[in-house]
């Protein structure tokens, strides 16, 4: 069916904008209609305007059928049903429209089975607002909350950021997170190989056996397996007595979550042991340098406002989010006296292992500060067993 064509004709332009779910008749849905003065483009079939309103809409044609053609006013102006129509498609094919921002308010991310995001659509929205110029870390947010990782985190989900279109093609994310954790397998086997005390088979359970490890890797994306891979990383580097690597690994893995702090005393009894105060300097600045080097540019513009947000000690955990300790009673487990209580624990075990289990030489403990070749006992060489 044809439409006669005017040029310069004034006409109606009928805007989408909504339906009316109220209507007394369910299959006679009412329109709001909004109006504007256009004219009407030269052409002998359709009836939209140049550049207005989306790509199709419905018109009805002569027997009863649909045909897709531009958005316009219909020939009969009291036709409500095609107008009816027309918005009820429109609605349906918004939500799933070409372009259509990640992070538009009240948006969902469409991960697979649509219930598994947590912190991608915070991360993308974080590195985003570094991507925008913006490096202050007291500025920067996400859905979840403030930025709270270093400088190496942005970094290296700023390039997700861009390998997955702009954090959008999520099922690109989780092939790289899939490649990341057989990646993470490689190099814990390889570790358990050094040992010599796990026999091969037992690798096969352990590919199979941890289905929070599935999770945290391909359903939620989260920055921890980035942190540990270079954490795996770096002991396999330290096992192969390779030092300055080992060093700079672990603290690119510090650089995207300061929980890999925690094998920290653990390197330092190892670099005293091996190499002395004097020498293990140079190792330890390895490590500090890097990470200058990674949050220079937002050291530059809020040093307080980066190191207070990146390595803060003092974050309060929500209970919601806890595995291991979800049998405690929520108000025990934010009391600050359970806090202190854990990090007591934790420095008395340290303690303990330092002076029982890892330093076995006679000599005291101190001695570890001295160069190796002036202590009472020659330096035995590591083992990966010791190292580990």
């Amino acid at each position: 069916m044809e439409h006669a064509v005017h040029q310069g004709r004034h006409v109606e332009e009928v805007d989408f904008s909504g339906v009316n779910k109220d209507s007394g008749n369910s299959s006679q849905p009412s329109v709001r209609w909004g109006t504007r003065r256009g004219k009407r483009n030269l052409s002998t079939k359709g009836s939209g305007f140049r550049g207005s309103g989306p790509a199709s809409a419905a018109h009805l044609q002569d027997g009863g059928r649909l045909e897709e053609t531009r958005p316009g006013r219909s020939r009969s102006s009291g036709d409500g049903t095609v107008r009816a129509v027309a918005a009820a498609r429109l609605a349906r094919a918004a939500p799933t429209a070409p372009g259509t921002a990640l992070h538009a308010e009240g948006g969902r991310l469409p991960l697979p089975g649509g219930d598994t995001e947590i912190d991608w659509k915070a991360y993308m929205a974080e590195v985003e607002g570094v991507i925008n110029g913006t490096y202050d870390y007291t500025q920067l947010r996400g859905d979840t909350g403030p930025l709270v990782y270093p400088a190496g985190f942005v970094y290296i989900f700023m390039g997700l950021y861009y390998a997955t279109g702009r954090g959008t093609d999520i099922r690109m994310a989780q092939h790289i997170f899939a490649v990341l954790y057989l990646a993470t397998l490689l190099l814990v086997f390889l570790i358990y190989h050094q040992t010599c005390k796990v026999p091969p088979f037992v690798f096969f359970f352990m590919c199979c056996a941890s289905y929070r490890v599935h999770s945290i890797f391909v359903l939620r994306l989260f920055n921890d397996p980035v942190a540990m891979v270079l954490l795996f990383l770096s002991i396999n580097l330290l096992l192969a007595q390779r030092w300055s690597w080992g060093c700079c690994c672990f603290s690119l893995a510090v650089s995207v979550k300061m929980n890999v702090l925690l094998f920290a005393p653990g390197l330092l009894f190892l670099l005293l042991r091996q190499f002395g105060l004097r020498g293990a300097l140079p190792k330890l600045g390895i490590c500090a340098v890097l990470q200058v080097v990674l949050g220079l540019p937002f050291l530059l513009e809020n040093p307080v406002g980066y190191v207070s947000r990146s390595f803060d000690l003092g974050r309060q955990f929500l209970f919601r989010w806890t595995v291991n300790w979800r049998f405690l009673p929520e108000a025990l487990f934010l009391h600050r006296a359970f806090h202190l209580a854990l990090l007591t624990a934790h420095l008395t075990l340290l303690l303990l292992f330092a002076l029982c289990r890892w330093h076995r030489t006679g000599e005291s403990i101190l001695s570890l500060l001295k160069d190796p070749s002036k202590r009472k006992f020659p330096l035995q060489p590591l083992t990966p067993n010791h190292i580990l």
